[in-house]
């Protein structure tokens, strides 16, 4: 398969990247990058999943976000496996997660994502979806301080994420849904990341596919593609999330490297200001 070619623009322009607070180096991050929870792991169509991945990496996007239990434990094996074969690993900035309760549950599923992963080094271990946090925890910073994940952090996608709000203090990352129909992060979550240090992982920001939905058949406003160098409405909705100054970076999903191309390009370029952003959400208004 032939890698997808880049829009003229955006062979010139560098993805927009946010800063790690908690970095001890000013480690920044590229606002797009790549979720995996859809079918990443099917053995099927691996050389389309090559080609996402490749063309994430090398169109310079960076975090790679998974789960132990993402596609029955084989997106992690997947995702080990190519960025191996294709000596990717080096640029990819690796983010999974575990849901297991218990302290040596949790333990275990971590052990087992460094063997998937083929590797000795997890960039980002996240307790997923906040189950049994407080058991995990002293477990997370001793694998922090032994050097075997460099963050850590909990994740959140269900209607009780506000909850995140009560571990914020003593963590590096957080992950929760946010997009331009689901804005409720925005009155504690984004709020309270950015005034405690910690970085924002944005998951599900095309809406499950709802929004792009809504506009199928509709031609996007010249004005986005004038303004903000959007020419889809998966463009713009990215452009909304990762426009926003506390999240770190929006991690969309995909299995098609056409659409991963086209993800990358919407954190390319001007971002949203204010005003934009409201005029983009009223598309959907």
């Amino acid at each position: 398969m032939m890698a997808p070619s880049f829009p003229s623009y955006a062979a010139e322009a560098s993805l927009v990247m946010r800063p790690i607070p908690k970095s001890s180096d000013g480690e920044k991050l590229p606002v797009i990058g790549l979720g995996t929870a859809q079918d990443f792991g099917a053995r099927r169509e691996v050389e389309e999943k090559t080609q996402v991945l490749k063309s994430l990496l090398e169109g310079g996007g960076k975090i790679v976000d998974t789960a132990a239990n993402y596609a029955r434990g084989s997106s992690e094996e997947l995702i080990g496996e190519l960025l191996e074969e294709n000596n990717l690993r080096s640029k990819a900035f690796i983010a999974t997660k575990f849901g297991e309760r218990g302290r040596e549950n949790g333990i275990e599923s971590m052990e087992r994502s460094f063997v998937s992963l083929r590797t000795d080094m997890i960039d980002l271990m996240f307790v997923h979806n906040m189950i049994d946090v407080d058991t995990h925890l002293p477990s997370l910073r001793d694998y922090k301080d032994q050097g075997r994940i460099r963050y850590f952090g909990v994740t959140s996608t269900g209607r009780n994420q506000d909850e995140l709000t009560r571990w914020m203090d003593q963590l590096d990352f957080v992950e929760f849904a946010y997009a331009v129909d689901s804005r409720e992060a925005e009155q504690r979550l984004l709020p309270m990341a950015a005034d405690k240090g910690v970085a924002v992982l944005v998951a599900l920001p095309l809406g499950r596919g709802r929004l792009l939905s809504a506009m199928r058949g509709k031609e996007v406003p010249e004005w986005a593609k004038e303004e903000l160098n959007c020419h889809s409405y998966a463009q713009l909705l990215l452009k909304f999330v990762a426009s926003h100054p506390n999240v770190t970076a929006a991690i969309p999903g995909t299995n098609n490297p056409k659409h991963m191309v086209e993800n990358l390009d919407a954190g390319r370029g001007p971002m949203a200001d204010a005003k934009q952003r409201e005029r983009i959400a009223a598309l959907w208004g």
